[in-house]
């Protein structure tokens, strides 16, 4: 078995339960031409991590994605955000039981060895139900985290001032618990950056739809180029990059 760990990350898809745009961008188009590059990759995984339906966790937003990605080769796994709602992601991706902490999706995988941890929050915090769980978790290894909203506040006027996770400073102090989680892999914000606090790095990656500015008081659009996170795990290494579809070269976050 190969100790390489090769992930592409798309977040915020808002696919519409119609053809419909969204905020004026057809969605279902710029999703599609993503999906076209990424397999063309060689990847272990690809994790949708919130944000899949438009609005309100529409039923047949994720029946379409579910069907796109149908032939897609290699597994993929769903994750749920504030626009999401958790009984359709489970009922259309037929997702387990055992994922599912006090209805919110809260679940591990080991992926080539390695350990990935994946939590919820949908509904703008991560309650204590799920705190409490991460806190049982024996993590005694490197580990990846993967969050729809960053654990942060991350210097996006807009976003940070009514957009945010709510319970920043109970979450982090859960987190500060987990020395051998160094990376946490968030969308919600539309915009790729990565942020240090403390001893760890948090990967904001960009939208497969919109992108947000970040500088504007008022939301924003500061481009429709649909964007990714490629994310390579080589031993104890971990490697991550945004991409944007119009790019010949990846744009290198450090």
């Amino acid at each position: 078995m190969s100790n390489q760990l090769h992930i592409a990350q798309i977040t915020d898809m808002h696919i519409t339960d119609t053809d419909k745009p969204f905020h004026g961008v057809e969605v279902r188009k710029k999703f599609l031409e993503v999906i076209q590059v990424l397999k063309q990759r060689p990847l272990d995984l690809l994790i949708l991590s919130g944000d899949l339906a438009a609005e309100w966790g529409e039923i047949e937003s994720y029946q379409w994605i579910k069907k796109q990605l149908a032939d897609f080769p290699c597994p993929f796994i769903v994750m749920a955000g504030n626009h999401d709602k958790v009984k359709n992601l489970v009922q259309v991706f037929d997702l387990p039981s055992t994922d599912i902490v006090a209805g919110m999706l809260c679940f591990t995988r080991r992926i080539q060895g390695k350990l990935l941890i994946f939590l919820d929050s949908s509904n703008y915090t991560l309650p204590t139900a799920q705190l409490a769980w991460l806190a049982t978790q024996p993590i005694d290894e490197q580990a990846l985290l993967f969050i729809h909203h960053p654990p942060i506040l991350c210097g996006s006027r807009f976003m940070d001032a009514d957009y945010g996770l709510q319970n920043i400073e109970e979450t982090w102090g859960t987190l500060a618990q987990f020395p051998l989680i160094k990376h946490i892999f968030c969308g919600h914000y539309h915009t790729a950056k990565t942020l240090q606090n403390q001893d760890k790095q948090i990967h904001l990656t960009p939208s497969t739809s919109l992108q947000i500015d970040t500088q504007s008081l008022e939301f924003t659009v500061e481009h429709t180029t649909p964007g990714w996170r490629t994310i390579l795990w080589q031993d104890s290494q971990i490697t991550t990059f945004v991409e944007y579809l119009d790019s010949n070269d990846a744009q290198v976050t450090k």
